[in-house]
């Protein structure tokens, strides 16, 4: 940081124009965020509707796994029955984060607020940063950031609730880190791009990660192929080794719970030429809004304004921009429009894409591919306003500054249609919640809001200590093992399934049960009220599935008169290896580096 301010004194000494012009731009990208956001601040005790109560338990139950019962947040047993909280993409999100403090620390509605807004203000300055790489003009990079980071797709996302669309903000990171590392292989910036990927995994981007590897593995191609090297290649491989070693221990016990729930979705979905125009242009984007006749889904799933300003300018750059770094990212970003328009054809990008590669047959809506188009399509026109720039910077070294101007008025315009939907957002008030409830499940969500929405709240039931069978947020298991304290086949929350004595819960937190047990026969099978997962032991013995719910053996002899159930994600330990041994790797190999550095410096010397 430092050095950043010397170099930015030193700019504005030589040339003050230039200077100022590198002050205001990232501030003002970064207002463009707070803009966007201000309206979740007007009043911080409130919750968001649609899908915000679902990933906002989520989240709770992070805080109340670390706080009140020291315990990694592994298991949700809140939801369905029980589900995978840590091996589930959208759990636990906060964790490994930069905003867990805060989920610890401050009041849960004020936390979602700083989560939202650090991210909206990560994906701006990621842009502006990203921009730099190909060019120089302060007016240009900003304006990447005005038509990408924060435009009316996000706005809509962060308004429903999908808060993996937040981890899109670390897109432009990704490229940035891997357009260094493609032409350097420093170790450093090799380990950043994988250390972004890790985090895309970390936080929840079940889309914006795809998107984002895609997009990278694209562009590395097509710069391979530009340059006649392998360097673009090779360093996205190393980089990908290293996202995959650090996002392992998130990573395995995902795909534990993938191999349970494939999450295999059909997507139909297709645009036409006219609603694709309508959603890029038009003002009328409030959540409720439908300028264009587009199906199935909210408007929250299509609508991405960037103005009529700003679809002129990435149309002209598309066109005229030249450049080798300039064709890949427009040859990629048209590539992620015509995804854009979904299954309009037989023989259709993203339907043969569904058919060849299996990750994609998880995901639907199309349409999302539209949000990263724009910033591979705003970067051919940042690098084209730049040599504008350049060329005649020697009569008007004024214009740089001059052009933030229309930089700033597209970039607010853009923002304030955005926080449309964000006024409509937050607007779900908790009633007071009934202390000392003893766990059970039931077949609802046992409250509500003052004011309900379209989905059973599960953050209100995780309040009143009650799990959901018809639960929100998760799969829903076909046959689950846990009853609802209603289901006229209840034993209890824990029972024998055979032979007489009696099994009652002393004493329970997310990942853990402890049963007290009273005349079991000797091998008699202890069953938990509780959907039965890999991962769940006990002190006794292997943990089974009983009529799907988690059970254990008794061992032959004195049947012993306390038993603990425990769940530990699958794959946790040996993801926490894999994590430390990357991390071990990457700090071998830049010593390696710099040790080889040394040893050529000391030579060039002798030799001098």
């Amino acid at each position: 940081m430092g050095k950043r301010l010397r170099a930015w004194f030193a700019l504005l000494r030589r040339r003050p124009w230039s200077g100022g012009a590198a002050l205001v731009a990232p501030l003002a990208a970064c207002a463009l965020a707070v803009i966007v956001v201000a309206p979740w601040f007007q009043n911080v005790r409130t919750f968001g509707f649609h899908d915000w109560d679902a990933v906002t338990s989520f989240r709770y139950l992070v805080k109340t796994s670390l706080l009140e019962h020291g315990e990694f947040p592994g298991w949700n047993p809140y939801a369905c029955g029980g589900y995978p909280l840590w091996g589930y993409v959208e759990g636990g999100t906060n964790l490994v984060s930069p905003w867990l403090p805060f989920y610890l620390f401050a009041p849960l509605p004020l936390a979602l607020r700083i989560e939202v807004l650090g991210m909206a203000l990560v994906a701006a300055l990621g842009a502006y940063v990203l921009a730099g790489r190909f060019t120089t003009s302060s007016a240009a990079r900003l304006l990447v950031a005005a038509l990408w980071a924060v435009n009316g797709r996000w706005g809509l996302q962060a308004a429903s609730g999908h808060a993996w669309h937040l981890a899109y903000g670390y897109l432009p990171w990704c490229l940035y880190f891997f357009e260094r590392a493609r032409s350097s292989l420093a170790v450093r910036d090799i380990a950043l791009t994988g250390a972004v990927f890790a985090l895309l995994l970390y936080g929840g981007g079940i889309y914006p990660l795809p998107h984002t590897a895609l997009a990278v593995g694209l562009y590395a191609l097509a710069m391979a192929w530009q340059e006649r090297s392998l360097r673009p290649i090779v360093a996205l491989a190393l980089a990908g080794l290293v996202g995959l070693g650090l996002a392992a221990p998130k990573l395995l016990p995902v795909l534990d719970t993938f191999a349970d729930d494939p999450r295999l979705i059909e997507s139909t979905e297709r645009l036409d030429p006219g609603a694709f125009v309508t959603l890029l242009t038009s003002r009328d984007q409030g959540f409720y809004a439908r300028p264009a006749r587009v199906a199935p889904y909210g408007w929250h799933e299509w609508g991405m304004y960037v103005s009529t300003a700003g679809v002129v300018l990435l149309a002209a750059a598309f066109v005229f921009a030249e450049g080798r770094r300039e064709r890949a990212l427009k040859a990629v970003g048209a590539f992620f429009v015509v995804l854009g328009f979904g299954a309009f054809h037989a023989s259709a990008p993203w339907t043969l894409m569904r058919e060849k590669l299996p990750l994609f047959r998880s995901q639907h809506v199309p349409s999302r591919f539209l949000y990263p188009a724009v910033l591979l399509l705003a970067l051919p026109l940042a690098a084209a306003i730049g040599r504008f720039v350049a060329r005649r910077r020697l009569g008007m070294p004024w214009l740089d500054l001059a052009l933030l101007v229309p930089a700033i008025v597209l970039g607010v315009d853009v923002a304030l249609v955005a926080q449309k939907p964000m006024r409509e957002a937050m607007w779900m008030e908790a009633p007071a919640i009934p202390a000392g409830r003893s766990f059970h499940f039931e077949t609802e969500p046992p409250f509500q809001y003052r004011r309900r929405d379209w989905a059973g709240p599960m953050l209100l039931a995780m309040w009143g200590n009650t799990g959901v069978m018809n639960c929100y947020g998760v799969p829903q298991p076909a046959a689950p093992g846990a009853r609802a304290i209603s289901a006229p086949d209840y034993r209890g929350e824990a029972w024998l399934a055979e032979g007489g004595g009696r099994a009652e819960v002393v004493a329970r937190s997310p990942n853990s049960v402890e049963v007290a047990v009273e005349g079991a026969a000797p091998g008699a099978r202890l069953v938990l009220n509780m959907n039965f997962r890999r991962g769940w032991g006990s002190d006794v013995g292997a943990a089974e599935a009983y009529g799907g719910a988690v059970s254990v053996r008794l061992p032959p002899g004195e049947a012993p008169a306390r038993v603990v159930f425990r769940y530990r994600p699958p794959g946790l330990y040996l993801g926490l290896v894999l994590a430390l041994a990357t991390l071990a790797a990457i700090f071998a190999a830049r010593r390696a580096r710099a040790s080889g550095a040394g040893s050529e410096v000391a030579a060039s010397r002798r030799w001098w």
